[in-house]
């Protein structure tokens, strides 16, 4: 186990903090760290999709992981519109808390699922992010924007339109039709994949923000997604034919915290950006307890 920490989860951990620590000397700002979390989401977490799903060998049971995520999202929409009225709460908040609730940051799992599963194995965290991003982009996207100004069709062309979901539609392409990609382009595609998490973790650590106003509340919030989703998730877990990855997807989920989306929701329709920050912060302090937890006692 000792040795699992140190040559697995100390490096996460570390490049966490180093992140941390430019930004209090100032040499890596916010803002900074917000090209660098685009650069990750529109290159290198496609360069990790296409590098493992063009190489994954498809079964029956692929189509549950979406569909699992899918499911969670559905439920957990009811119980948090239930406890949201049932708790004191003003409109901003009230947006935050319903939706903050329901996301899933599979970004950050990310590192640490290709040092426990390996690179060959994201393609079955993406299937699974796909039917999570479905739901953030429109779902959780319309708690925040109750304008209702977008109709289906332009929701579905935008999830389309995700540098995500092209390179998992990309990855199956390659995949079926048997193409060999070009060496160059292979090992480029690689090379990339393989500092993924670690500017993901530089990224975090820069934008982590210890500044805890409203910390019942954030913990109220955090603690409804990470136990919402933790038992809602074990029971669709056990109703769907998934098999044990597809489970252990879940839980990780679960456990993986809030997701940066949020604040980008909050930005645009100007709600409650204090609590925003302060969720996402909390929750990838919580995060890196549970998931290292999980992972090592698993």
């Amino acid at each position: 186990m000792l040795e699992i920490m140190m040559t697995k989860l100390m490096p996460i951990i570390l490049y966490f903090f180093i992140g941390y620590i430019l930004k209090i000397f100032d040499i890596l700002k916010k803002e900074e760290a917000s090209v660098l979390l685009k650069l990750i989401f529109y290159l290198m977490s496609p360069a990790v999709i296409i590098t493992s799903v063009s190489t994954m060998k498809f079964s029956k049971t692929l189509i549950y992981y979406p569909i699992s995520a899918i499911c969670i999202h559905i439920i957990m929409f009811f119980i948090g519109k239930i406890i949201s009225k049932r708790v004191k709460l003003s409109e901003k908040e009230k947006k935050v808390f319903r939706g903050a609730s329901l996301i899933m940051n599979l970004t950050f799992i990310l590192p640490f699922f290709i040092s426990f599963f390996g690179e060959k194995n994201v393609y079955l965290l993406s299937i699974f992010d796909a039917g999570n991003l479905v739901m953030v982009t429109t779902v959780v996207y319309s708690i925040f924007a109750s304008s209702d100004s977008e109709s289906i069709g332009q929701k579905i062309k935008k999830i389309l339109k995700s540098p995500l979901i092209i390179a998992l539609i990309i990855g199956i392409v390659i995949n079926i039709s048997k193409v060999n990609i070009p060496k160059g382009i292979e090992i480029t595609l690689q090379q990339i994949a393989s500092v993924t998490g670690v500017l993901i973790m530089i990224a975090l650590g820069s934008y982590f923000t210890p500044k805890f106003s409203k910390l019942k509340l954030s913990l109220i919030i955090v603690g409804l997604k990470m136990m919402g989703i933790l038992i809602v998730g074990t029971i669709v877990g056990k109703i769907l034919p998934l098999d044990e990855m597809g489970r252990t997807i879940i839980l990780l989920g679960a456990l993986s915290p809030v997701g940066n989306n949020v604040l980008t929701y909050v930005f645009i329709t100007e709600g409650d950006m204090e609590l925003a920050i302060n969720i996402v912060s909390l929750s990838i302090i919580i995060s890196f307890v549970t998931v290292s937890l999980f992972l090592l006692f698993r």
